[in-house]
């Protein structure tokens, strides 16, 4: 990787900084005078969503949770810990919803790369091969000291990403001793855990090591009912069997145009026409549930290390961070049905029932059922930072750092059916002699059509900033501080794709595709308290202002400015009032504006209730159409920009100190959002799910019926409309079943800048302490209340209302709790709720669309137990244990039948009660 010239003036003065320190050493080798000054600045606040040190961040929201209470909380997953805040969402966030398997974390529903994510202040590299998610997971539960969140934009301070807020996992500095922690959790999979934490504090410095190693099983989609192809116990569909689209068991399932065909058992036989005949629209169906996995095994390992030393009369202080994990699952992208092309030469084909090809659906998985043909993810992760922080002279310190870091991984090593082999196996004579398609279980002449894919990228990320920071002057309430710093970022992206789709079932290279970006940056921040204790006057206790601005300079995407500007007033004690406003950016990813990353092209059969007759259903009982459909990166990508602002109170009433109360409106109008087309997965497409959808989707639905004179598989008799998509180079094409001569037309979807959010509402929260003779009592309680989601879906478009319908955000979140703690006790019990929605984008069954439906608000409840042995124990001292249940009454989630799913994942999920037991010991 080569560093641009801004970046080696920046690793210049990085370097300057640490050589300064040594000679600062040498002159003084005792270091008193350092730690004292050191002391006293690590006694300064220091917190998240500002550049200045010793003062909060002036009229924004901003949520923390200490050590205490991430321990208390039973939560050990990272990304859950944002996830279960009202504030979060699990949009997009699940490890069962991208293909590396990374979580992110996602703020207000506004997506995982609106939000920034930073460990001890600093951006790490991200993770995925398909799709760069910071995820929290790289770092060991053991390692955090605090989280603290600000719930506004702040792109001023930070630049791109920190559109709906910022999440900082604050690392444990100066542990001292060891402690040790065994957890085993138990709900519909097994998963068991080992983590640590090593410290040791001199006079000088100390250093802090965490580590955990995490094993958890897989979990089959047969787990749950609900999550079968088969949902008509749900009143939906059996979608083993969906027009062409088949899941036939051993015998397997002959195509012929638009019918299917069942095989009769003929252990090897080429069964009859009048026997195939007989089972005409009636083949042996067998649920893939019962092969494969919902959610995959894993084995994961992390390691960080943080240490500092007083050098002269600053601190240097670093942090590495290693991680890897290994996802493994039964998976049936890895190894679908194939279709084996059954021409009238073959001595498979079965005349008497066409003139032309025959296609026979072979279920490759469940014929290879004890054949190793899993799918595997793998990633590794590595960070680093160094960092050296400096008194240079009365009243401002200095600051300077470098970061590196780098994630590799496989997105899906995994088998692929060979379609290549698949058309020919049968019809040529150097494979059929070998390969016979009624014979059911493994035959080594059907090992050639297990293929392989390998999809794996590298990307790597080198940071290099320095901030001067300190009080200016002083005014009567207090000193005017500023910040003032640079910053250097340069990103490499590498992938490579492979397969074996060729006669020789070798791998091949698919997709190989690279890209950089350096961006340098320039930013300053002003704190100016205008009244405080030594000026006073009524209604103004208090009164602090804040400024920022930001400028950054793209070397793909030109220059951006973004201010932000805040107050805080405290009219009298007990009462805050604050507000800030600033504009917020966030650039393409660099797998995003690179089409050659990601490209998928399906046949697919989507819900068709618009009633328009140029779009005709293909199948009538299902009401769906027969559609190509298009997902994938996009060239010409802008980057999004957004207005943010916010409105707040905090109440403390003087006659109970010991409740707070909180209340912020929140503002955010973003705009060249940059997303996949909402809601176009083939199992949930609302494209053209209704009159109203045809119309917001229009721009992206492209009409296309095929002419009478199509053949399907000979493109040149095709509706020209499909021949850029059919023969796009970035494409790649899912096995399918459907005849291409039925498409009624194209979704052009995939990333794109679809059009403009704004987003409002209310954030609420309520705590309240209370000292007993019986104990410390603890009452908290947040909730948010969506008022207004409007979306559009192309820049100019109209707004149409997305809140509280399926695919969007919920209006109403909330999470309530009570504690208790007494000597070495604590307990705790919490509900969380989800409120209420409408599915509109329900199916069809049977010729009949179901009504549009109101699912209902969800409520959970968890509770955890622990113990903490104190000194008089002897042998168990320092010993903690600690039981927790996660939905304790083991609530099934809602049925929201939409595409061919019964749940909705993104508002509830389907583990029902988790348990989990905890030990530790503190030596």
């Amino acid at each position: 990787m080569k560093i641009g010239q801004t970046g080696r003036v920046a690793l210049g003065i990085s370097y300057m900084a640490l050589a300064m320190a040594g000679a600062a050493h040498a002159q003084d080798i005792t270091g008193h005078g350092a730690a004292e000054s050191a002391s006293k600045q690590d006694a300064e606040i220091i917190v998240t969503g500002t550049a200045i040190k010793g003062v909060a961040p002036v009229g924004s929201a901003t949520v923390t949770m200490d050590r205490a209470s991430l321990v208390a909380s039973g939560v050990r997953d990272t990304a859950q810990l944002i996830a279960q805040l009202p504030q979060g969402s699990s949009l997009g966030t699940s490890q069962n919803s991208t293909g590396g398997r990374q979580q992110g974390v996602n703020l207000r529903g506004l997506g995982n790369n609106a939000t920034l994510l930073l460990f001890d202040g600093h951006r790490w590299a991200p993770q995925g091969v398909i799709s760069q998610i910071p995820d929290p997971s790289v770092i060991p539960f053991a390692a955090i000291e605090r989280v603290e969140v600000v719930t506004d934009g702040a792109s001023a301070i930070y630049g791109s990403d920190a559109v709906a807020g910022v999440v900082n996992y604050v690392l444990r500095k100066d542990y001292e001793g060891l402690e040790l922690t065994g957890r085993y959790n138990h709900t519909l999979y097994d998963q068991r855990a080992f983590e640590g934490v090593l410290g040791h504090r001199w006079s000088e410095g100390g250093f802090m090591l965490g580590f955990s190693y995490t094993d958890r099983d897989p979990v089959k989609r047969a787990a749950r009912d609900y999550l079968r192809n088969d949902l008509r116990p749900y009143g939906g569909n059996n979608n083993n069997l969906i027009g062409t689209t088949v899941f036939p068991g051993t015998p397997g399932a002959l195509i012929i145009g638009s019918t299917v065909y069942g095989l009769p058992a003929t252990n090897g036989a080429v069964p009859t026409a009048a026997q195939v005949t007989a089972l005409k629209g009636n083949p042996t169906l067998a649920d893939p549930a019962d092969m494969y996995d919902y959610f995959s095994s894993r084995k994961q390992i992390s390691v960080l290390l943080k240490a500092h030393q007083t050098i002269g009369s600053g601190e240097l202080s670093g942090t590495v961070n290693y991680n890897r994990r290994e996802n493994s699952a039964r998976a049936q992208e890895a190894l679908p049905n194939i279709s084996i092309n059954l021409t009238p030469s073959s001595p498979w084909y079965i005349p008497g029932l066409t003139t032309g090809n025959e296609t026979l659906v072979y279920n490759l998985g469940l014929n290879y059922a004890n054949y190793d043909l899993t799918q595997r993810n793998k990633e590794e992760t590595f960070n680093s930072t160094l960092e050296y922080k400096a008194r240079i002279f009365k009243g401002f310190d200095w600051t300077t750092y470098g970061s590196y870091g780098f994630s590799s991984g496989c997105n899906v090593c995994q088998p692929q059916a060979n379609t290549t082999i698949a058309a020919v196996i049968a019809n040529n004579p150097s494979y059929y002699s070998t390969f016979n398609p009624y014979q059911p279980g493994q035959q080594s002449g059907a090992d050639m059509l297990i293929g392989g894919f390998l999809q794996e990228a590298k990307f790597r990320t080198a940071d290099f900033g320095t901030k001067i920071s300190g009080a200016l002057f002083d005014l009567p309430a207090g000193s005017v501080k500023v910040a003032l710093g640079g910053e250097y970022t340069e990103y490499w992206f590498w992938l490579l794709a492979q397969n074996k789709l060729n006669l020789q079932n070798a791998f091949q290279v698919s997709r190989s595709t690279k890209s950089g970006r350096h961006v340098s940056s320039a930013y300053g921040e002003a704190f100016i308290p205008m009244f405080g204790a030594a000026n006073r006057i009524p209604g103004f206790d208090r009164l602090d202002l804040s400024a920022a601005v930001r400028w950054d300079k793209y070397s793909d995407f030109g220059t951006t400015a973004n201010p932000k500007f805040g107050l805080t007033w405290q009219p009298t004690g007990g009462v805050k009032l604050r507000g800030s406003w600033g504009t917020s950016f966030r650039a393409p990813t660099l797998i995003e504006s690179n089409p050659a990353t990601v490209g998928q092209t399906n046949r697919a059969y989507i819900a068709n209730g618009a009633n328009d007759p140029s779009v005709p259903v293909t199948l009538s009982s299902t009401g769906q159409s027969a559609v190509l459909n298009r997902t994938g990166n996009t060239a010409g990508l802008k980057p999004e920009s957004a207005t943010v602002w916010s409105l707040g109170l905090d109440l403390t009433p003087a006659f109970t100190p010991n409740l707070k109360f909180g209340v912020t409106y929140y503002n955010v109008n973003y705009k060249n959002r940059i997303e996949n087309l909402p809601n176009q997965t083939a199992t949930n497409a609302l494209v053209l799910s209704s009159p109203a959808n045809r119309a917001l989707y229009s721009d992206y639905f492209i009409v296309a019926p095929q002419p009478s004179t199509c053949v399907n598989g000979n493109y040149a008799t095709y509706n020209p409309a499909y021949l850029p998509f059919l023969t796009d180079k970035n494409a790649v094409f899912t096995p399918s079943t459907i005849n291409d001569c039925t498409l009624t037309g194209i979704v052009n979807g995939g990333t794109q800048n679809l059009g403009n959010v704004k987003q409002s509402g209310l954030d609420f929260t309520l705590n309240y302490r209370l000292e007993t003779r019986a104990g410390t009592f603890a009452f908290d309680g947040s909730f948010t209340k969506i008022l207004n989601l409007q979306k559009s879906l192309t820049p100019t478009g109209a707004l149409f209302n997305a809140l509280d319908t399926f695919g969007f955000q919920v209006s109403s979140r909330g999470r309530a709790s009570v504690s208790w703690r007494k000597d070495g006790f604590n307990a705790n019990i919490a509900a969380n709720y989800v409120g209420s929605y409408l599915n509109n984008a329900t199916i069809t069954v049977a010729g009949v669309k179901l009504p549009d439906t109101q699912i209902p608000a969800w409520t959970t409840f968890d509770g955890n137990l622990g113990y903490e042995f104190g000194e008089n124990h002897r042998w168990l001292s320092g010993t903690r244990l600690a039981l927790g249940v996660q939905n304790l009454t083991d609530k099934a989630p809602p049925i929201v039948l939409s595409g061919t799913n019964a749940v909705d994942t993104n508002n509830h999920n389907v583990w029902g009660r988790i348990w989990t037991f905890e030990i530790s010991h503190k030596f």
